[in-house]
């Protein structure tokens, strides 16, 4: 039995998040083939191939049913749940999910009867708790909580107070193989293998099911919108409405014949599964999709929408997701001439756009449709790297080959007769006097003017022969981007600004004017310049741009620069952009945009120009794989904070069993948290940040990780924090918390510490009493033996007469002797024997020296 963290873990702000409601689903305006398309195999980390059941659960995670196992999806990791990790699955091929208002997750098995996942536990219900049959093949849950189970040879069971009831054909059902089945208010209709039935809510049979179905195949069922019933089977698809029974099959559009599944999305739009290929039903008309135009196999088994609006395809050979990518992508397959584009233009009307591309080839598209023009002759196999409209109608083309002019179906080549050398054109532009300006790709700049041609080359002043962009300002100042500056032409003469006058770099390589006059250059490294007032400010990668290279610049109605380069298309705010200009910021935010948006490829090319704006506000862009669009208006920020979940929490390698309480064993060496968010849009762009509380001091940087590991925490009661940002920035700050004890060593507790100072401090009183009786003990002896040292000098004392008078010592009796004897024996006095001068004058007057004078 296996335990997962994420049932029953989620707050209820999550939950209020997941159930606000779908996000818009795919705009039926676009084109199947014009949807991005994801696909996942067993290369990816699936257990098998056949995605025969689909269901986002409530918590937000993606669960498919396969051959080999029942399969959890977060957008990045698959879980694998089967019989060698999960004892309840009995069999690992599941064919049916269906989750209940309780939030159980049933898992109908081919041979393994029901498994219920409830509370991260799964359990199974088979024939020994009175299931007819091991093989589910249809689940479904009434009003009333009860829960419908068909089986694949043994009838219809009925789950109720926990006790299984059966019904078969005895009880009036046409066949006891249950494929399909659809609960309503007035009961359930049962698919089975040889007709349609209807039952009551006590399971008795209604009549008035349409004969015409009688026998036939069942293989799904649905009730849309218009409250008509929807019943596929293996011969054709039908509709019950107003008791008249229509059919559709490959006659009407269809792919196949047999109908595996069906599916009702959040706008009402069917979706077909057919075992050829998908089938959009849109006013009455069939439009497919099938493994020619991206999707991963032909035979369709089951479909789910998200919450985010894209819906996820379950095939025979892996999962496919269709999403509304912010690109909508224009191929061949849409009637482009050919998908690798160099150079896109607007049209003198505004309205529409040209196309260019690598292999010569011109398309105009306008009003939903492509034109191709006639690519043999100049343009034959000649990359057209620049297109210009002018205002009498006629097309300018620069190809590899030099200059040509599409007029009235004729094209005319403009060479050395004209002027003009035949070599590679980057640059075209008429301006408002009517001349046209020709820039070369290493042949400097030409103005064609009243049948007249006028070279500029670096003499008269242009930065480099190398030219790659032409724009005129409002003023009527033409600006040359060349690979040795940007060039400046007014009054006959050009002015050029390097590095030494404030440009980033020397390559500059597109321009844009804004609405207030301020010049935006686009440079090959430099990044992107803003001259304005005569002053150049650069903006960089160091300051948040996607890249150095800028192939084109366009700006939207909110005020926001979109660019092109070799890592896709990104877009910035010029509020930002002057906010760090003015030191109020560091950086910028630059939405970046690429195959996960509807890119079929994100590197985009640098023709003449490299982009266009048409009047309806798209901006349109060539790239390596076909014509990206962008609508601005409709580019709309995800703003639902995804979901978050904190998965597992593994200890040194072991993961935690939460039923015994999250409390971890003393001294880990490392602790990893693992955690998800449920944002399936762009989930390599999800962020994360994280926090355990009482070890974190702030909040930490997970970047796209979906795992934290710590290590040597020590003991105490923490707290474990993660939040999330989809892939707008949006964050959930909610996130998600888990409670963690880690628990003390035997050394690290509180009453060890207890213990261990009650021991010090009775260690410390008894050597303190110890160390008192030892000084009293010497204090004793001490005493004892200065008792007797005074004894013994009162002992001497007593033997030595002292003259009252003079004080001096006397020889009486002979005591000198005596004295000198005892003292020598009981101290350290030497005695050198001599006569004092009195004596020496009593005893020797006549060797005395007369008063005042010494003894020599």
């Amino acid at each position: 039995m296996r335990r997962l963290f994420a049932a029953g873990w989620l707050p209820a702000a999550v939950v209020a998040t997941l159930s606000s409601g779908a996000a818009s689903a795919l705009d039926p305006a676009r084109a199947l083939n014009q949807y991005s398309l994801d696909h996942w195999s067993t290369r990816d980390g699936l257990p098998q191939n056949t995605i025969q059941a689909l269901l986002q659960s409530r918590d937000g995670y993606l669960w498919m049913g396969t051959q080999e196992g029942l399969v959890r999806f977060d957008g990045v990791r698959f879980t694998v749940f089967d019989h060698a990790n999960t004892a309840a699955l009995l069999n690992n091929h599941v064919s049916v999910l269906v989750e209940s208002r309780d939030g159980s997750l049933w898992a109908g098995t081919f041979g393994g009867g029901l498994a219920r996942l409830r509370d991260g536990i799964f359990e199974v219900y088979d024939q020994t708790h009175g299931l007819s049959g091991s093989s589910v093949t249809a689940v479904a849950e009434d009003a009333a909580g009860r829960l419908w189970v068909g089986t694949s040879t043994e009838g219809l069971n009925l789950l109720e107070a926990g006790q299984f009831r059966v019904l078969t054909t005895a009880d009036g059902l046409p066949g006891n193989q249950i494929r399909a089945l659809l609960v309503e208010a007035g009961g359930v209709w049962v698919g089975t293998s040889v007709g349609l039935a209807r039952l009551g809510p006590d399971g008795r049979a209604v009549p008035g099911v349409d004969r015409a179905l009688a026998g036939a195949s069942v293989t799904t069922l649905l009730r849309d919108r218009q409250g008509a019933l929807w019943v596929g089977t293996t011969h054709g698809l039908h509709r019950l409405q107003d008791g008249r029974l229509t059919r559709y099959g490959i006659a009407q559009g269809l792919p196949h014949d047999y109908i595996e599944s069906l599916y009702a999305d959040s706008r009402g739009v069917l979706w077909v599964g057919t075992s050829g290929g998908v089938a959009r039903m849109l006013e009455g008309r069939f439009e497919v999709l099938r493994t020619s135009e991206g999707l991963s196999n032909n035979a369709v088994r089951s479909f789910v929408e998200d919450r985010e609006g894209s819906l996820w395809v379950g095939t025979g050979g892996g999962l496919t997701r269709l999403r509304d990518g912010r690109a909508t992508t224009f191929s061949f397959g849409h009637g482009l001439s050919d998908d690798d584009l160099y150079t896109v233009a607007p049209d003198r009307s505004g309205a529409g756009v040209w196309i260019g591309s690598y292999d010569g080839r011109v398309d105009h598209l306008s009003g939903g449709r492509f034109v191709s023009l006639h690519s043999a002759g100049p343009l034959a196999a000649s990359r057209v790297r620049a297109l210009h409209e002018d205002r009498a109608g006629r097309l300018w083309i620069g190809t590899e080959r030099g200059l040509h002019r599409y007029a009235g179906g004729v094209y005319t080549t403009f060479g050395a007769a004209h002027g003009l050398p035949q070599t590679a054109v980057r640059a075209v532009l008429e301006d408002r006097r009517g001349a046209l300006w020709v820039g070369l790709d290493d042949g400097g700049l030409y103005r064609l003017q009243d049948g007249r041609v006028t070279a500029f080359s670096q003499k008269d002043g242009l930065g480099s022969p190398e030219v790659r962009a032409l724009l005129e300002d409002r003023r009527g100042v033409l600006w040359v981007a060349t690979y040795g500056g940007l060039a400046r032409f007014q009054d006959g003469r050009f002015v050029t600004y390097g590095r030494e006058r404030g440009l980033s770099v020397e390559f500059a390589r597109s321009l844009h004017e804004d609405a207030d006059g301020t010049l935006w250059v686009g440079t090959y490294g430099g990044g992107l310049n803003r001259f304005r007032d005569g002053r150049f400010t650069a903006f960089t990668t160091r300051q948040g741009l996607l890249s150095d290279v800028i192939y084109q610049i366009l700006e939207d109605d909110d005020g926001n620069l979109w660019m092109s380069c070799n890592k896709g298309v990104f877009r910035v705010s010029k509020l930002d952009l002057q906010a760090v200009a003015e030191g109020r910021l560091h950086g910028v935010r630059a939405i970046a945009y690429d195959e996960g948006d509807g890119m079929r490829s994100r590197e985009c090319n640098g023709g003449g120009p490299a982009g266009a704006r048409t009047r309806d506000g798209r901006l349109w862009f060539p790239t390596l794989q076909g014509l990206a669009m962008f609508d601005p208006a409709r580019n709309s920020s995800n703003t639902t904070p995804p979901p978050v979940v904190i998965e597992d929490l593994v200890v040194d390698g072991r993961m935690l069993d939460a039923r015994r309480g999250l409390r971890v064993e003393p001294r880990p060496q490392r602790l990893e948290f693992r955690f998800t968010a449920l944002s399936f849009v762009a989930p390599a762009k999800v962020r994360f940040a994280y926090q355990l509380v009482g070890f974190d001091g702030d909040w930490v940087d997970g970047g796209g990780a979906r795992a934290a590991q710590y290590t040597h925490v020590p003991p105490g009661r923490y707290t474990f924090r993660v939040k999330a940002c989809n892939n707008d920035g949006v964050w959930n700050e909610a996130g998600q918390s888990l409670a963690v004890v880690v628990e003390p060593a035997f050394h690290e507790t509180w009453w060890f510490a207890g213990l261990s100072v009650f021991s010090v401090v009775g260690l410390g009183l008894g050597l303190y009493n110890l160390r008192i009786r030892r000084i009293r003990g010497r204090e004793r002896a001490l005493e004892v033996r200065i008792r007797e040292a005074l004894a013994k000098i009162k002992v001497l004392s007593g033997l030595l007469p002292i003259c009252a008078s003079c004080k001096k010592i006397r020889d009486d009796k002979g005591y000198w002797s005596q004295i000198e004897v005892y003292l020598r024996e009981h101290s350290q006095a030497d005695f050198s024997h001599g006569i004092c001068p009195d004596c020496f004058s009593t005893l020797y007057p006549e060797l005395a020296a007369p008063e005042g004078e010494k003894p020599t």
